[in-house]
Order: structure tokens, then sequence, then C-alpha cells
């Protein structure tokens, strides 16, 4: 690249000073008003005996943690093994983005923004605004900052896309010559650890909080509870046991010492991972000298060059993710610390930087950064509370964005602490959302861990897949549908089918994308298909997945649904728990099958199920005194299946909860001949009601079959017994048109039918009034959780509701899009996709409306003129009826 060489002569290698230009916080000095600023510490220093909550760790997130939990009333007190800020805040780029590609993680981002401007408005708190510049260098990436655009808007961010010639303009010493375009959000920034930490504790002090530096964590007091957990009682630490029933995890990549602790109580057996699946890797980031004009312009990131500046004074900032990056060691005396740079890791991140501002070749390096940061396999942080210990909330992972998610997750973290849950739905971010022995997949968190640190910049494209950690959670029909050609889904650990090509797709080891002298794959069937989904367009294989709908739509499809989780509940109060525990009534006969969402106390969704009443003559051998099974989406069972024991052991309820999901295989038949399949191969002859099920026997193997609808039909069969089955309806199922499918052509379907998708259409902040669902068990006195508050909203009526557009004349959907009624951005869409039926996308989602009144709210859709922004282009939509 040009300039290259020169800048390469110019770097000085070796140790650089690393405390020039950074914190006054790396000098020993921190000031409050001008005066020094210590802790509470000391050799004499006396713990509180009780406290309400304490948190763990002193960087950001702990501080942050602390400040919200003495905002709401707590006083909490927080203790740190060595200084504020001394483990990987201090090294942080501080970059503060508003914008990215899901909506949920927007909010958050600007949810710290506004935190920090509030404390900004009295005291200085580390804020330095800039604005920022995203750089694009092709039509692809150009795209992307489209659907951001659009995004921002819809989130409320100001946001503008630029030609060359205005990136130009707005950073004149930026080479634009193969510079597509940019977004540019003025409202981003940066912010300054130090100077913000100290702020937090200041605040939260004077709310009541307590700071002690210099205290180790060494044990966690806890004791035993009901369904095997443990409850928290109190922290032992070096300067004395502090009694608390709320401990909050605050402490990074060191968070394996506080899970740790618990060892000492547990044995073995019960102890069952050693943490939360997140990796530490040495991370770099380089200061350069000073670089004149370079002060009064905006942060940028060039993220096709993995690259981004943060402008600090007159020096820039570089900081980026090394193909090469190794994964780091730390331990408890790793106070302030950093590792040996390693420029041939870092040599492309600068090339790419000198490309993008030619005069950087003049200039030195002031300080070479490298510091520990933790990654997790699907970028997103590690938050909530603990598989195991009732009262010990997690707070790490956060993939080198911890300052900018700080304020919005800590906020959501505190309630959660406090209230028993979080206000927006962070589902996506709960630790438990990985299976609790996920780290003991040491190569698979490796693997995913440094695919998602290399992909950081990465294009997000709406219906990508790992290529990293595959093949961790299958059953046993993986082979006989990968010579099928099926097109794997990862979802948690489980591979599931998407579609089916004609060839054979088979799921290869990871190749490190040639890091570490690994030779990367010449010929990988499964990527090249995968490539086709890195546009915003529709897919060439979606040839494939309309074929599959066709048979749905006009004969018979089979697809293998084993992934989706399967919970069994039994003991003395399981009618109790049904009945509190679903929105409808699911107290039904043996052989019944019942829908029901799960909601929480303020009547979020938080799950969505089909639970099936077992009896005598119902029960499959494997299901021995089980009364209920409950199936949930792919890769959740673990997930639901905590969130339902948490819900019983709140409500003093004693029963047994357990897990199928590996013994119990499962297929579904969709289509109006799958009846003539199953006639065929010997399994029924029609006798079966809707939302009813009844054992069937095949060659010696006795399985459930369950009927949903006219056209819909599932198998639960023991998993030794998947194959010998499933060939059987191949093999009969031929003349009637039968074909393997998958979960994208099931989707859609689903979508065109109005059927709610959990997480998407429906989720923790979304209740079912606003996602349009009523339960005649609101009219009757029969009592679940969340219904109060059902009843109040009901009573109050609703300020959202989620509507269905039909998008003639559009381009292809995939969420996320803005939604726009009569001019004005009023929502985001959820969940979108190519409707066969239509011809057209079809969009769901949510929309604010000033009347609160339900009824008046339809009447007001109706009416209004309906159009989606896509790209940062409207197209006229109207409402969808399913």
């Amino acid at each position: 690249m040009k300039g290259s060489h020169r800048c390469m002569r110019n770097i000085r290698t070796g140790t650089a000073t690393i405390r020039r230009g950074l914190p006054a916080l790396l000098q020993g000095t921190r000031r409050e008003n001008g005066r020094r600023f210590a802790c509470t510490g000391g050799g004499e220093l006396q713990l509180p005996r009780e406290a309400n909550a304490v948190v763990i760790g002193g960087g950001i997130m702990g501080c942050f943690t602390l400040y919200h939990l003495a905002r709401l009333g707590c006083s909490p007190v927080l203790l740190e093994r060595h200084r504020l800020t001394s483990g990987t805040t201090w090294h942080t780029n501080g970059l503060v983005w508003r914008i990215r590609p899901r909506e949920s993680d927007t909010a958050l981002l600007n949810a710290t923004r506004d935190m920090i401007l509030d404390l900004e408005s009295e005291e200085p708190s580390g804020w330095i605004p800039k604005g920022g510049l995203f750089i694009a260098s092709n039509k692809l990436r150009m795209e992307e900052y489209a659907r951001l655009l659009t995004l921002g808007r819809a989130a409320g961010v100001e946001c503008h896309l630029l030609t060359p010639e205005e990136v130009k303009a707005s950073w004149p010493l930026l080479n634009v010559e193969d510079v597509t375009g940019a977004l540019y959000s003025p409202g981003d920034g940066a912010l300054d650890p130090s100077t913000l930490c100290n702020a937090l504790v200041r605040r939260a002090r004077r709310m009541g909080a307590q700071v002690y530096e210099g205290v180790d964590v060494q044990e966690l007091e806890t004791a035993e509870g009901p369904f095997g957990v443990r409850t928290v009682r109190g922290v032992m630490t070096s300067k004395g046991l502090i009694g608390t029933k709320k401990v909050v995890n605050c402490t990074g990549v060191w968070c394996d010492d506080v899970l740790l602790t618990r060892r000492q109580q547990l044995s073995d057996a019960e102890y069952c991972y050693k943490g939360l699946p997140q990796v530490c890797m040495e991370h770099c980031i380089v200061v350069m000298e000073p670089l004149e004009g370079a002060r009064i312009m905006p942060n940028v990131r060039d993220h096709d060059a993995s690259m981004c500046f943060n402008v600090r004074g007159d020096s820039l900032v570089i900081g980026g993710y090394e193909l090469n990056a190794p994964t780091a060691q730390v331990d408890r005396s790793f106070s302030f610390g950093l590792y040996d740079f390693k420029m041939d890791n870092f040599l492309e991140i600068m090339e790419g930087a000198i490309n993008r501002v030619p005069k950087l070749a003049e200039v030195g390096i002031k300080a070479e950064i490298c510091g520990p940061e933790s990654f997790t396999p699907d970028k997103r942080p590690l938050i909530g509370e603990d598989w195991d210990v009732r009262g010990l909330y997690h707070s790490f992972g956060f993939n080198s964005a911890g300052i900018m998610l700080s304020g919005g997750c800590s906020e959501q973290l505190a309630h959660w602490v406090l209230d028993g849950r979080p206000p927006r739905d962070m589902a996506a971010f709960d630790c438990r959302r990985f299976p609790k022995d996920s780290l003991q997949w040491r190569t698979w968190a490796k693997e995913r861990c440094h695919e998602s640190y290399t992909s950081t910049y990465s294009i997000v494209f709406p219906t990508n897949q790992p290529l990293a950690g595959r093949g961790r959670l299958t059953d046993h029909l993986h082979e006989e549908l990968t010579e099928a050609g099926c097109f794997w889904e990862e979802s948690l650990g489980w591979e599931r089918p998407g579609f089916f090509t004609p060839s054979p797709l088979a799921l290869l080891p990871y190749d490190w994308k040639g890091a570490f002298g690994t030779a990367p794959h010449d010929a990988y069937p499964y990527r090249e298909v995968l490539k086709q989904c890195h546009t915003f367009d529709l897919p060439p294989y979606y040839e494939h997945i309309k074929a599959e709908y066709e048979a749905m739509k006009t004969a018979s499809a089979v697809i293998n649904r084993t992934s989706s989780g399967k919970i069994t509940l039994t003991g003395k109060d399981v009618h109790k728990a049904v009945e509190w525990l679903f929105m409808n009534d699911v107290l039904n006969e043996g052989g019944s099958i019942s829908t029901s969402l799960v909601l929480n106390k303020t009547a979020g969704v938080e799950a969505n199920a089909a639970i099936f009443s077992l009896d005598e003559t119902t029960r499959l051998p494997c299901e021995t005194n089980y009364v209920y099974v409950i199936q949930c989406d792919s890769g959740f069972g673990p997930y639901v299946q905590r969130l339902l024991r948490d819900m019983c052991m709140d409500k003093g309820l004693r029963l047994t909860l357990g897990t199928l999901t590996n013994e119990l295989s499962c297929l579904l038949l969709v289509g109006p001949l799958s009846l003539r399949v199953l006639e065929a191969a010997g399994i029924t002859r029609g006798q079966i009601p809707i939302n009813t099920h009844c054992l069937c026997k095949l060659d010696n193997a006795v399985f459930r079959v369950c009927r949903y609808g006219l056209d819909m039909w599932e198998l639960h069969i023991p998993a030794g017994d998947l194959i010998s089955i499933y060939k059987t309806l191949v093999t009969v199922g031929t003349p009637f048109g039968l074909r393997n499918a998958g979960y994208r052509a099931l989707n859609i379907l689903q979508l065109e039918r109005g059927i709610l998708s959990w997480q998407s259409d429906i989720r923790a902040d979304d209740t079912p009034l606003e996602a349009g669902v009523w339960s005649e068990d609101l009219e009757s006195d029969r009592e679940f959780l969340g219904r109060e508050a059902l009843l109040q909203q009901a009573a109050n009526g609703i300020t959202k509701s989620r509507l269905m557009l039909e998008v003639p004349n559009c381009q292809p959907l995939w969420g996320n899009e803005g939604i726009v009624r009569d001019g004005r951005l009023v929502g985001i869409t959820r969940r979108a996709d190519m409707s066969f039926l239509k011809g057209a996308p079809v969009a769901a989602g949510y929309v604010n409306h000033p009347l609160a009144l339900a009824r008046v709210a339809r009447k007001e859709m109706q009416e209004a003129a309906w159009e989606i922004e896509r790209q940062g282009q409207r197209y006229p939509a109207k409402i969808y009826c399913p």
C-alpha cells in the first residue's frame, strides 16, 4: 500500500513508553474536584458486615453497575482486588459508536451515551465529542451502511450517508481514492475510562455506595436450596466476610477466579463447569506521534481494512483485529499489565491505516499497547444470573465493546439484580443461553472466539452462519442428511437443517482462516454455498427453499427438528406448576397438545412452548413417571428449563425438571399429503384428532405421533430408532412427493400464517396484548404468572402494536428495516422474508402509536399510509392479514 514502506522505517520497534499519552491514572494520580481521590482502603481497613449487594471488579462494568445499583436505592459495595480500572479498562481505546446492525444493540449503545451526557452535565465524565465516520471501500459495504442509516433513523440517531467528496471535506487528511462513501454519525465520540470510572464512583458514593480497593475475594458463601441450586449468603474476602444475598461478578477476563471459589463447596460430580464461554485475546493498539491537522477530525472506522482511528488531541490511536491474535493468559496479579507487542501481527492494520491517512508515514509511534480483551462465541456479552447459584450475577465478555455497552448493559443488570428481570429483552445477552458445560468444549470456544475476534468488522449479513466450531451437537440423522445435501444452520451449538441442495455439504474443521500456520481449505462446498448469503439481495439458494415450500403447500416435506428442546416435568406440585407457568390452560387429559406463552411478572413473553400431557397410555418408555413434556425452540432447551425452574423456585413449588433433548428425536411432516405418507408407512389411519398425540409402533419401534393441524404432524422418536423410521418415511413417501426440507422454508410458511416466533415476533419486552394475542383465561379466575400485569395493561391500553406488512415492488427484506406511517418513522421490523404466496416481501414488527386503546389503534393502523424504509429508500406497503 502507498507509503507503507516509509512508515515501516519510522516505526520504533521494542518496548515503547506506554504511559505517554494515556490516562492520568497510569501516572498514579486520580483527582476529585482538584484533590487527590482515594478510595477506602489501607491496612486498618474495616469492611461492612452486611451489604445489600456486592460488586466484584472495579473496571467500567463494575463502576457502572455500582452507580446504577446505588441510583436504584441499593447502597451496594464494590470490591477491587488491585485498583480501579487496573484490569482491562485502563488500556481501552474508548470509542463510542451509536449504531450497530441490531436494534437491541443500538438501543443499549444510545442508553450508554445518554447516561454519559447526563453525567457530563454536572461534572467532567470523560466524554470526548468527535462524531464518527464509517468508511466504505466497496458497494456491498455501502449497502450495509444504508441499512444502518435506516436503523439509526428509526432508533432516533442522527446519521447521514456521505459521498467520497464529502468524506474528503470532513477529513482532509484521508485518502479517498478507493472510498465508495461513508456513514456519518455526528453524535459519536470517545470516553476517557479513568475519568468516567471516577465520576461514576463519586456519584455512587454520594448515593450510599462504598468502594474498597486492595480487597481480594477468596470464596463465595452459599447455602443449599431446592432443585439442587445454591443461593448466595456472603463473600469471604482477604479482609473478612461480608454477608449478602446479591453478588455481581464484573471481573472480566478474571471471571473464573470467582467461579472457582465454588469448587471448595461442591464435589467434582456437582461441579459441572469451570466458567462461561469466553476466551481472552491479546488485543493491540498503537498511539501515534502528533499529526498536524488531526485534532478537529471525527473518529473513523474503516471496516474493510479492519481498522479504526480514535482522534486523541493531535494523535491518532489506531486499533484493529489481527488475524493472528493469540489467546492470552492472565493471572491474579495482572494489574495494569500488558503483553509484548507483536508488530508482525499488527502490520496489516498499520498498512491499512497508512493507506487511509498517507501522512502517517511521516510520523512515528508514541506507544505500542497489547492488553487482554475477552471475546465470546457469538460476539455478545455474558450477562445475568448464574446457572447454579441464585443471587450470583455475571457481566463480562464484551468483545472489545465494554465501554460503549457499559451504561446500557449495567442499567439492565441492576434491574435484573434488584427486580428479578431487566426491563429490556436481554435473552441474546443472557449468560445462560449457552449450555452450562459449554466451556468444556474448549476447542469449540477457542475456534468460535477467534472467528468472532477476526470478523468484528465484517459485514453482518442477515442469514450468515459461522464456520468455526461446527458439528458440536448433532443427532443420529446428521450424516444421512449431509449426504442428502443439507445446508446446516447452527443454533447455540446444535446443528439443524436450513435447506437442501443437490450435492453433499459436509462441515469441515475450522481452518483458522489460514492463521497460525494452518492451511486454509482449498475446496469447501459448504463455504461456497454460504458465500451466496453474503448479499442483501435474494440469494440464489432461495430456489431450493422455494421448492421445499411448494412441497409443504402441495405435497409433503419432512423436517428434522431434533434440536428442539424437550423438557420433562413431574413431582408433587406439577399440576400447580403448569397452571402457574403458562398463560393458556394446559391442564388437559393425557394425549392432549397445548401451546402457550410463558410470561414474566410484567407480562413480557419469556418463552413460547408446546406442552404434551402424558398418561399411562401416552408415555414412551423413556418417559417413565413424567406428566408433561415441554418443547421449545432449537438450542433453547437449557435456557427455558432454567427459566421454568427459577419461576417454580420463586413460587415455592416442588417438582422435578429434566430433559429429553438428546434421548428423543423429532421429525415434522408438513403438507396436505403428509397423512397419506404416514398411512403408507402403516403409522396411522387418520384416527388422531387435531391437537392430540398417541403412541404408535413400527418395526418394533414405539414412538409418539402428534397432530397439530390439517397438514402438520410430528413424530417423537427414541434416538436409536430415528434413522430406520426416517428411511421408511422417505421410501413410502416418494409417490406422494415427500422431500427433505429445512427451517428456512418452514419459517416462511409460518410467517405467512402469522405464527409468532419467539425472540423476533415476541420477546421479554413485548406483552401478548401488544403482539395481538388474547387468552380466554384472562376472563376466568385462573391465576398465572403475569396475569395481573396483563389485566392492568388491558384496562389502560397499549402504546405499541405488532403489525404485518406486505411490500410489493420491493427488494428483499430481512428485519431491522424502518416502518413508516403517514411519512413518519414509527417502528422497526423484527422479522421479514420473501413470501412465495404473495410474490413479495412480508415483514412483521412493532409500531408506536399515540392512541392507547387497542381498538382505536387497530382502526388507526388500517387507515394509515404505510411504507417500509429499506437502505434509506421507502416503498409503499399495505397491511397483511394472515
